[in-house]
């Protein structure tokens, strides 16, 4: 656990600057959240025009306050904060909440003001929390310094940017039944970031689910690495704003992050094992079900249903999140068997017909024998459960309560997942709310209940060590060769390598590039192709020249000498047109490549991330039609694997209609070389393999691009 932290979520002492008794007022709202909320450390509070406050002594300044103080909240007008950050070093408080809005957000004024703020805090390592936040809530400390009415306990806890969001979760939460561990409102997060968040509360005792709602992200590199830990433990939940151009907007506004390009979001998280949502509800109605239910042992998910329809929804659904309906053992189907109509169907999905409605105690029956079975991990059960006294009788209502009691049972014995969708969900029935209440959540939308339950599979994946297992690997001393040439190279002012000098810079991490030649005239040029002994390809290598083949600076397939010679005349021409002479450095000699599948493989440097590794194959896949992946570096083998089989072209890989299969192994020793370069040089600001021929065996590099930052 990071111990820095450990104060600020379980202080002894809490000392409020700016504290009022005035009715609405932020700092009212929040001190008597405290003071009514059960907080039993010692309170202090700031005010140097009030003597007392709500019946306690009030202090003129922090730093006349009699003992210790760990925790200081702090809701003042911005141009004081400064000093009150010197208040705090002085008091050796381990940490600042700031609930002040107007600084960083609002433009450069602003911005001035929190860096003096994270300069004196620096001076004592007072940890700041904000600006521009609600506040904590910490279920450990009994701890309420958000000024909301007081918060249900549980093991959920939530990361926020947003304070208006906070109100809205927490609100959310108590109408679905949902308690807290701890509730941060990090607003524009100047001084603890979200990876500090996470590492905590991935260690926290009291939290079984990590919540975020983010609108712009910060070290983004540090957020995933921080995740890869945690998600193997407990799961993470995200709601990330911003996919819009308006969204974008919306979100620098008000905390003034930097907008980052959702695909590259999208792919981090899917390598941290973090689950993505859309809107606050569905992120509850997870949250609901991690906190609730066991998690699944593996994706095999039974469903049963009075209707076929239901079913075939249901199934549809369950498939598009990931989870497999498997034909069930023609063993298991005997035992499912006498409690269904004549004839209706129990491989799974499971339809128990119109005896359901008369007589619930067929669910129970047929739901006890998918949790004793070893070919299930779930259990999904949709259609109108809760509602068949509307439908047949009121005497039925009493089997619905009692087999709702059942169905709660299981979960606790078998310790499997079960959720009930209904189409009375929203209906006040006493079957509905024993379900409720005993752990098993009630879904209204059949593909909600099928996603909920996909992402409780995912994340039991990686919590039982499947999958993604691979530890992120560690990052090496530099090689010297290549910081010694970029070094070189930045002392210049030079911002493109040489193609040549690109080569040197990949063989020295491993990346297999085929032999070449550079050629000063003709007649080297054909000494060089005569040589190699096959046909050659001929491009001009020059500084100014970053895209050879728009200046005509590439010539393929050369066989004879004279074509050779040539071709060398034409490039030298051609790239006149745009470099002086003693730009241009020669013309590069190769063998052209065997045939095979053309890829690209990429990286470049994302303001929140870091180095992004990209890979899609070549040609009209990645000009028209995108189709590429992205992970964050470094790339563990597992991650190079994702994102060769993620792109939609991947069947070419693996050889359609009579072709060979490529070598797959070829591609990820690249993208992962690639991503250790990438993470040791710091000095490279892109990167582009393209085309990257990959064969039967190998992979040929064809051409090599490399800019500096």
């Amino acid at each position: 656990m990071d111990k820095s932290l450990e104060k600020i979520f379980n202080p002894a002492s809490i000392a409020i600057v700016g504290a009022s008794e005035t009715p609405g007022k932020a700092a009212e709202r929040r001190t008597r959240s405290l003071l009514e909320g059960g907080y039993s450390g010692k309170v202090y509070l700031i005010n140097p025009k009030r003597e007392t406050l709500f019946g306690r002594k009030a202090y003129p300044s922090l730093d006349v306050v009699p003992g210790p103080v760990d925790l200081v909240m702090i809701v003042i007008p911005a141009r004081f904060i400064p000093d009150v950050i010197d208040q705090c070093v002085a008091k050796q408080a381990k940490g600042a909440i700031i609930i002040t809005a107007g600084l960083g957000e609002t433009g450069e004024e602003g911005k001035e003001i929190e860096a003096r703020i994270l300069e004196k805090a620096a001076k004592g390592n007072v940890q700041v929390i904000g600006p521009n936040c609600s506040g904590m809530f910490s279920r450990s400390a009994s701890m309420n310094l958000l000024g909301v009415p007081p918060i249900q306990a549980g093991p959920v806890a939530i990361i926020a940017q947003s304070g208006n969001i906070i109100d809205s979760l927490t609100h959310y939460a108590k109408a679905q039944g949902i308690g807290f561990s701890k509730i941060i409102s990090a607003g524009n997060a100047i001084g603890v970031k979200f990876y500090e968040y996470i590492e905590y509360l991935g260690d926290d005792p009291d939290t079984k689910v990590i919540c975020m709602y983010m609108e712009g992200i910060k070290n983004g590199d540090k957020l995933v690495a921080a995740a890869r830990r945690v998600t193997r433990k407990k799961p993470i939940i995200a709601l990330k704003v911003g996919r819009s151009g308006a969204g974008a907007r919306a979100a620098a506004s008000h905390t003034g992050s930097l907008a980052t390009d959702d695909k590259i979001v999208q792919a981090a998280f899917k390598q941290a094992g973090i689950l993505r949502v859309t809107n606050v509800d569905v992120m509850f109605d997870l949250a609901e079900c991690f906190s609730k239910l066991p998690l699944p042992k593996g994706n095999r998910v039974a469903i049963m249903s009075e209707g076929g329809g239901d079913n075939s929804v249901a199934a549809d659904n369950a498939e598009a999140h990931g989870l497999e309906v498997p034909v069930l053992s023609p063993e298991t189907q005997e035992k499912i068997r006498p409690f269904l109509l004549k004839g209706m169907p129990a491989q799974n999905p499971i339809d128990y017909g119109g005896t359901a409605e008369e007589n619930p105690h067929v669910i129970t029956e047929c739901c006890k024998v998918c949790m004793e079975s070893d070919e299930v991990d779930a259990i999904y059960i949709t259609g109108f459960f809760g509602g068949f006294k509307e439908i047949i009788a009121p005497h039925v209502e009493a089997l619905e309560i009692q087999t709702a009691r059942d169905l709660a049972g299981f979960v606790k014995s078998y310790q499997k997942p079960l959720i009930m969708h209904t189409s009375f969900a929203h209906e006040p029935f006493e079957s509905l709310r024993i379900l409720e209440e005993n752990g098993v959540p009630v879904f209204g939308y059949s593909e909600r209940a099928a996603f909920c339950l996909g992402a409780m599979a995912k994340a039991a994946e990686r919590i039982h060590g499947k999958g993604s297992a691979s530890p992120v690997i560690s990052v090496r001393e530099r090689n010297q060769q290549v910081e010694g040439l970029l070094l070189h190279l930045k002392e210049r002012g030079e911002q493109n390598l040489l193609e040549t000098e690109a080569r040197q810079v990949l063989e020295a991490y491993g990346i297999p590039v085929p032999r070449a030649v550079i050629a000063k005239t003709p007649d080297e040029a054909v000494a060089a192709a005569k040589k190699m002994g096959g046909p050659v390809a001929l491009k001009i290598v020059s500084r100014k020249i970053v895209h050879k083949s728009d200046v005509g600076g590439v010539r393929i397939n050369l066989h004879a000498p004279d074509e050779v010679a040539g071709a060398f005349q034409t490039i030298m021409e051609n790239g006149r047109r745009v470099a002086a002479s003693g730009e241009i450095e020669g013309v590069l000699v190769s063998p052209m490549a065997r045939p095979g599948q053309e890829c690209i493989i990429g990286m470049t440097r994302n303001p929140q991330f870091g180095p992004v590794v990209m890979f899609g194959l070549g040609g009209i896949f990645v000009e028209v039609l995108k189709d590429v992946s992205f992970r964050v570096a470094p790339l563990t083998e597992t991650d190079a694997g994702e994102m060769i089989r993620e792109i939609q072209g991947y069947p070419l890989l693996q050889g359609i209609r009579g072709q060979s299969p490529k070598d797959m192994d070829a591609i990820r020793k690249i993208l992962i070389n690639v991503s250790r370069l990438a993470v040791e040089n710091p000095e490279i600001g892109e990167m582009d393999l393209n085309p990257i021929i990959v064969h039967e065996k190998g992979a040929s590099i064809v051409d090599a691009r490399m800019i500096l930052v």
